[in-house]
Parts: structure tokens; C-alpha cells; sequence
């Protein structure tokens, strides 16, 4: 299931993405080495889970969650703490990958589906860590952020 000093990430849906990027340890570190890259989720115990989702299933939550009627390529939902809930119990957040923006983004910057879908897990769990990439600067120091991370895995 992949837990790991406190932290669960869970990985689902990686069906949908071509065989040699369906690599759930890769996610699962991606996804822990954002979280504790940033003070507000360093530490933290809960569960965490990483969705791949086909075209279709995440316009659908782009419309639905986001009022966006485009493709995306990661969306994050952050979960409020739950009261009586600590540890491993308490859910820290979703993120929700399209496996075919993957697959067509890492075709168009050279790279394998496998590095973008940590980029991706990076990109997402730290927008659940607080960062934003609304604005200019924050998203530039996010994207310093997430190239450190995605730099160490080494893919």
C-alpha cells in the first residue's frame, strides 16, 4: 500500500498508463519528497491518494470540481483535518493525474510518461503541501521547487 514513516500514498487507476510508466514506488516518492519539502506537511502522518484518470474522467472533475471546461493535466483536493482523526487515519489530500495528458506532454518535452507522471505527483501533492501557481512569482518558486524534486528521482 505504501506506507512510510507515518504516510501512506496509495496509488490507483495506473491501468491507464503505458506499461513501462506504471512504476507506484516512483509516485510514492515523489509524492513523500514534496510533502516533506515544505514546513506545513514535513512529518505529517495520513493517507494520500494518487488517481490516474483517462481523458474523460477528468474533464468530467475539471467541470464538475473546478467549473473548468478544458483538459488538465493534475488536479489537487487537500483535506481538512478530521476531527478525532490523527496518524495514519487522517487523510492529507487527492490528487488526480490524466494519464492522457501525461502520456501527450511527455511526447511533446522529450521525456518518458514515467518522468511526467512524477512530475506531476510532485506538482500535485505540493500544491496539498500550500504552494500556489496562480500567480507569477509563487509559480516560479513552485517550479524551483518541484525541478529540485523531480531532479533527485533520478528518472
Amino acid at each position: 500500500m505504501g506506507r512510510k514513516n507515518g504516510l501512506t500514498v496509495i496509488i490507483a487507476g495506473m491501468a491507464s498508463l503505458p506499461a513501462p510508466a506504471r512504476r507506484a514506488a516512483l509516485y510514492r516518492k515523489a509524492v513523500r519528497l514534496a510533502l516533506g519539502a515544505s514546513k506545513k506537511t514535513a512529518g505529517r502522518s495520513g493517507e494520500v491518494n494518487v488517481v490516474f484518470l483517462g481523458r474523460a474522467e477528468m474533464l468530467r472533475m475539471n467541470r464538475h470540481y473546478l467549473g473548468h471546461d478544458y483538459d488538465t493535466d493534475v488536479i489537487s483536493f487537500a483535506h481538512e483535518p478530521v476531527p478525532g482523526l490523527t496518524g495514519a487515519e487522517a487523510p492529507v489530500g487527492d490528487i488526480f493525474i490524466s494519464s492522457w495528458m501525461t502520456r501527450r506532454q511527455a511526447k511533446a518535452l522529450g521525456h518518458s510518461p514515467a518522468a511526467e507522471a512524477a512530475t506531476l505527483a510532485v506538482h500535485g501533492a505540493l500544491h496539498l503541501a500550500g504552494h500556489d501557481d496562480s500567480r507569477p512569482a509563487a509559480k516560479a518558486r513552485m517550479f524551483k521547487v518541484q525541478d529540485r524534486i523531480v531532479a533527485s528521482l533520478d528518472v
